[in-house]
């Protein structure tokens, strides 16, 4: 599981506006998972150590970020600081307890974690720089007429770069504990909602939109994806929403059994109860 999101940043997310996250869930993950979330905003039972360190690394990219845009150089120490921080901050909380399918732990995590933000300072490109423009987001999604969706898609973009051409493009980091297949960066749907969101928030199509994915392989490395996305990706994601908001005003929640997320879903004692009226 690669994901920096650890808690809902609003509770009106999935019920009045829609995030790359909440439909991902609906039809990648889970449905059920989706109701337990978004609709019924149970607590969480636990919380994945994978969602724990990509929150944590998020935090010390975006500190990496804030220091070129003040013209400071980047520093490893500092970064790693905010790494551990968040770490300890999330591992410390006995009533959401940190699980793991691989025997991750705090120390394991923050050691994997100061090397991936090692290469990833050796890998930036001098002549880019960090470009101060909004990064949340609330922009309408439209069907096939063109007609507004019941809701919004809301969201916030990791960073905006300019190269030195002048072209003006987007990096989403990503936390992996393998690579990316040609096929997955070929179709995942969080570069088509983005470029979508950019255009509104640039008034044109971004130059370019990056995946910047830090592996936590045995030798941690940093992969830079360059990806495309055609007219048709677009049509099919507004589409793929419209049939999450028919679904989602139907009311049916049926559990996806054979997730790749249910070993450390965070309501699985709630899913393990679910066929007898949970």
């Amino acid at each position: 599981m690669d994901t920096k999101e650890v808690a809902l940043s609003s509770p009106a997310e999935g019920v009045d506006y829609h995030s790359y996250s909440s439909v991902h869930t609906f039809a990648d993950v889970c449905p059920l998972q989706y109701r337990f979330r978004y609709v019924e905003r149970r607590p969480r039972e636990s919380v994945a150590a994978a969602v724990v360190f990509g929150s944590a690394m998020n935090a010390a990219l975006v500190g990496i970020d804030e220091d070129l845009v003040r013209g400071r150089p980047p520093g490893l120490g500092r970064a790693a600081e905010v790494l551990r921080a968040r770490l300890e901050e999330a591992y410390s909380d006995g009533g959401v307890p940190v699980v793991s399918t691989r025997g991750e732990t705090l120390e394991g995590l923050y050691e994997k974690g100061r090397k991936l933000l090692g290469c990833y300072l050796e890998g930036l490109a001098p002549e880019e720089v960090p470009v101060e423009l909004p990064r949340r987001f609330t922009v309408p999604l439209l069907d096939g007429e063109g007609r507004a969706l019941p809701r919004p898609l809301l969201g916030e973009l990791d960073r905006w770069v300019r190269t030195a051409d002048g072209r003006v493009g987007i990096g989403d980091w990503k936390t992996a504990s393998s690579r990316w297949t040609a096929d997955r960066l070929r179709k995942d749907d969080q570069a088509t909602a983005y470029l979508w969101a950019a255009e509104w928030i640039l008034g044109r199509r971004p130059d370019f939109f990056r995946y910047e994915i830090l592996l936590k392989t045995a030798r941690p490395v940093v992969e830079r994806h360059v990806v495309e996305r055609t007219e048709r990706d677009r049509r099919r994601f507004l589409r793929k929403v419209a049939e999450v908001d028919k679904a989602l005003k139907s009311g049916v929640f049926v559990p996806n059994d054979q997730s790749f997320a249910c070993a450390t879903c965070p309501f699985r004692r709630a899913c393990e109860t679910w066929q007898d009226g949970g």
